[in-house]
């Protein structure tokens, strides 16, 4: 998913670099349509200790402001594309370069010192989180049991029972343990907060499943 707007992002980029009018055009509406293809990514920001989260986060949105602005800056003061940036621009992209590069290293040494195990060895139930999916379409738990809940994505994601008011985020590669409430019995649905469109009537694409509480 990420691939086509990378390249479509740095073949412009090549060619308002290379090229005059007609690439910086082509730039700004690269810009404009990567904004907001990818809009979504800039939740990730609130995520440092999720690399995948929070990277994306950190590039599309204020990558996508500066090529806009670039590109503006670009179509009105210059028509010459042989024409150099000045000395102060580009000390300028090269310190966004370098707190932009802090930034994600910060967040991959959050991610990596962050992960969380726990002992499930007494858990009654395991529900795995991978490839944006629950590991099954629908969960039979006993009311007052404990669910180990094991995230295996690289992003984070929630064990979310909005009716039990049960919430719990679980960072990439970290495990958790949820105990169900007693006297809760019913069918209800677990989702997860971020890629959840519809929790009340999820779809095939959200990534949620069944709860059968007995």
């Amino acid at each position: 998913f990420f691939i086509i707007p990378a390249v479509v992002g740095l073949v412009a980029a090549f060619l308002v670099r290379r090229f005059g009018t007609w690439a910086k055009i082509f730039g700004l509406v690269a810009a404009v349509a990567i904004g907001f293809l990818l809009f979504w990514t800039a939740f990730g920001v609130a995520s440092p200790g999720s690399f995948f989260d929070f990277v994306p986060g950190l590039l599309v949105i204020p990558g996508a402001i500066i090529a806009i602005t670039g590109c503006v800056a670009g179509l009105r003061a210059r028509k010459d594309p042989s024409v150099a940036p000045s000395d102060r621009e580009t000390k300028v992209v090269r310190r966004i370069t370098a707190v932009l590069g802090v930034l994600a290293v910060v967040s991959a040494i959050l991610t990596f010192t962050g992960q969380e195990s726990v002992d499930g060895s007494g858990a009654n139930t395991t529900v795995v989180l991978k490839d944006f999916e629950y590991d099954q379409p629908e969960y039979v738990m006993p009311a007052g049991s404990t669910v180990l809940v094991r995230n295996d994505d690289p992003f984070a994601h929630t064990f979310t029972i909005e009716d039990l008011d049960i919430d719990e985020s679980i960072s990439p590669g970290s495990e958790v343990l949820i105990t169900i409430p007693e006297g809760e019995s019913g069918e209800y649905t677990v989702f997860c907060r971020p890629h959840t469109s519809d929790p009340d009537d999820p779809s095939e694409d959200d990534m949620a499943a069944k709860v059968d509480i007995s």
